[in-house]
């Protein structure tokens, strides 16, 4: 800004001194010349002249001003609230979770919304709200911290303090081994609203496969029922091509329905993959696959590739990864069920599939809807050390650093009228030029 004043006195000096015009004395050799008065034309400063000299000071100050990046302050409040908000499967009623986040969200705090991933809400927080349901994903603590911590950074100059309320089950699943780290970052107490946890299923799913008498997967799952007890599973694999009768099971209750193609031909009739899936131009064979903590290294190959889905599908959790971390296996939701999508070929030859590790992987892959829930909820310990002391207090915006970059929305608007004003001074210029044209056309004349 000082500069961007500098340089706009500097314009007005030189512009009165471009126009000032030195004064008219006769040249000696003018005795020479006939007895006549001598005259000069002195130029005016007109209207139009101040109001150029004013349109390129303001083309200059708008400029120096958008450089600067000018940050209007914020209003400011004794105490501002982060509400972490869990929308993971670990809660039971997402209504319950929302009517709890709105008891405490005022005009001005912030939201932050976890599951696996996590999305910050400053502005229209309330609406999010109303949006709310409950993921199929896992839900994490510790991204959900850092959110908070990275949020109250950028909020810092809003409040004199800061209180972080976390409305969660807090079920044992949510820790890991960096919370507790994470959690001693924020410099005072954390409101702790636990609400109702979903139930646990950690109970082992009851499987049906659809698929011919002698298919290779069989080996790798115990304890199956046959297809004529699909009514009393959890989850049916269906090795065929799937069918509305399929959709309706999965459907009308909490059930998984497993679609795992028994073949990777492409002849007419064969099953095949929905959308986003689709077959390879080109396979490859990829060296292992990994589903949670079940992971088998051989020699499989990858015959489809999973898309990006578009926005208005329904978001799809990853249950398995090949090596190089694209997805082998995704799940989606399908009315009170899921439906889950592998495309892991089953080896017809050889005996990886008698291998207690394929076992584990058919097992991972076969689990309910959103995968096994631990909804033990976290013991006192933990809950403590999550909550802090109560003397902690509200954490002081003092002790957060300050943002690394800060936006400001005033710059467009600078850049606009620095062009707007750059725009009428080339006008303004055009015009006056013009009209000087003109009259020295008449003075010659």
């Amino acid at each position: 800004m000082v500069a961007g004043g500098m340089i706009a006195a500097a314009v007005v000096a030189l512009h009165f001194i471009v126009t000032r015009e030195p004064r008219t004395v006769p040249l000696p050799t003018a005795r020479f010349a006939p007895a006549r008065p001598v005259r000069a034309r002195a130029r005016k400063i007109r209207l139009q002249d101040l109001l150029l000299l004013l349109l390129r000071v303001l083309l200059i100050l708008a400029v120096g001003a958008a450089l600067a990046e000018p940050v209007l302050d914020p209003p400011h409040r004794d105490l501002a609230r982060i509400v972490v908000v869990d929308r993971s499967r670990a809660i039971a009623d997402a209504a319950e979770v929302a009517d709890s986040a709105r008891a405490l969200l005022g005009d001005g705090d912030a939201l932050v919304l976890f599951d696996s991933t996590v999305v910050v809400a400053r502005d229209g927080g309330r609406d999010s709200l109303a949006a709310l349901v409950r993921s199929p994903n896992r839900g994490q603590l510790s991204p959900a911290l850092i959110a908070a911590l990275r949020t109250a950074s950028d909020m810092r100059e809003m409040a004199d303090s800061f209180e972080l309320a976390i409305i969660s089950p807090l079920v044992a699943e949510q820790a890991d081994l960096a919370t507790d780290s994470i959690r001693a970052l924020w410099p005072g107490a954390v409101r702790l609203v636990p609400v109702a946890a979903s139930a646990a299923n950690a109970a082992p799913a009851v499987v049906a496969i659809d698929a011919a008498a002698d298919d290779p997967l069989r080996l790798s799952l115990s304890g199956l029922r046959s297809n004529s007890d699909t009514a009393a599973s959890t989850v049916l694999i269906v090795r065929g091509a799937l069918d509305a009768a399929d959709s309706a099971w999965a459907t009308g209750g909490p059930r998984a329905l497993v679609h795992w193609p028994a073949t990777h031909a492409t002849a007419a009739g064969a099953p095949g993959l929905s959308a986003p899936w689709a077959a390879r131009a080109d396979r490859d064979t990829v060296g292992a696959v990994s589903a949670g903590s079940a992971v088998v290294v051989a020699p499989f190959e990858r015959w489809a590739a999973y898309g990006s889905a578009d926005a208005s599908d329904t978001p799809a959790r990853v249950v398995a990864r090949w090596a190089d971390g694209e997805p082998a296996a995704v799940e989606t939701a399908l009315g009170a069920g899921c439906v889950r999508t592998v495309a892991v070929g089953v080896p017809s030859v050889g005996d990886l599939v008698l291998h207690p590790r394929f076992a584990r992987l058919a097992a991972a892959l076969t689990e309910p809807c959103g995968g096994r829930t631990n909804a033990v909820v976290m013991d006192s310990v933990r809950l403590a050390a999550l909550s802090g002391p109560t003397s902690g207090g509200y954490a002081p915006s003092s002790a957060f650093a300050p943002p690394e970059t800060v936006r400001s929305p005033l710059v467009p608007w600078l850049l606009a009228a620095a062009l707007l004003f750059g725009i009428a001074a080339l006008l303004l210029q055009r015009r006056v030029s013009d009209a000087a044209v003109s009259v020295r056309g008449v003075e010659s004349a």
